[in-house]
């Protein structure tokens, strides 16, 4: 946990410059990549960008809905740049629906698109698990391994560390994937792969967690909206695999 670097009167949260950061540099790797996906810089640079636009107006408002009675006090504060004031489900719907908007209107094949910007979230994907890291948030349940670290009086399981590790390693596989991509691919060559792994990783992580939410039948929350999107996953890259056999 290293919620804030102090560097003489200056006071940097190192959360949020970390997530920053990893926006950043995602939205450059998918800018320089994008021809390995067949689609130009410009497009995917124009369409990312508007995407995350939606996206957090999506995320906000679905917060709002969510949750009105945390603005009512202070109306101004839905204007808020806290991330924990963002849903990601709202995000995600709202990003994905306007890629797929965007994508037609340039005449574009979504799944194409969805390759084009694989870099992007594989690189956030990894910026997101180091920012619950030093928030502390995504915290381990308690456990006796060599390698917990000491939170809220006991030993755990340093979850968001292990996320941080294994999205490192996804994002290597998505780079390996795009320079080795043939160039008759079909769209999804990429993108299906990656959300396979990072919703197997998040499967994984999600039940060491100390913090889940739990329902009232004991399952926990991040494994049912996990659970449907890997088997959504496998199915489509196994598709397009055996499409690819036939011909």
């Amino acid at each position: 946990m290293l919620p804030v670097i102090s560097l003489g009167p200056l006071q940097i949260p190192v959360p949020q410059v970390t997530l920053i950061l990893s926006l950043a540099l995602g939205f450059i790797l998918a800018e320089r990549w994008a021809c390995r996906a067949g689609l130009s810089t410009q497009v995917v640079s124009d369409g990312l960008f508007w995407a995350l636009v939606v996206g957090v107006v999506a995320a906000r408002g679905m917060y709002i809905l969510r949750y009105p009675g945390a603005f009512r006090a202070s109306p101004w504060s839905v204007l808020s740049p806290n991330p924990g004031l963002l849903d990601p489900v709202g995000g995600v719907l709202g990003a994905v629906l306007f890629l797929g908007g965007w994508a037609q209107r340039k005449g574009l094949s979504f799944t194409h698109m969805l390759d084009a910007i694989t870099p992007f979230l594989a690189v956030v994907q990894v910026g997101l698990a180091l920012y619950h890291a030093a928030r502390g948030s995504f915290f381990g349940m308690p456990s006796s391994v060599p390698w917990a670290v000491s939170f809220l009086g006991a030993e755990r399981h340093p979850t968001a560390l292990y996320w941080a590790v294994l999205a490192l390693g996804i994002l290597v596989l998505v780079a390996h994937r795009l320079r080795s991509r043939p160039r008759k691919a079909p769209g999804g060559w990429v993108f299906w792969p990656f959300l396979a792994w990072s919703a197997g990783v998040y499967v994984f992580v999600e039940g060491l967690r100390g913090d889940a939410q739990v329902l009232a039948n004991g399952l926990r929350v991040g494994h049912v909206l996990a659970l449907p999107i890997l088997a959504l996953a496998l199915w489509q890259w196994d598709r397009f695999q055996y499409e690819e056999q036939g011909n």
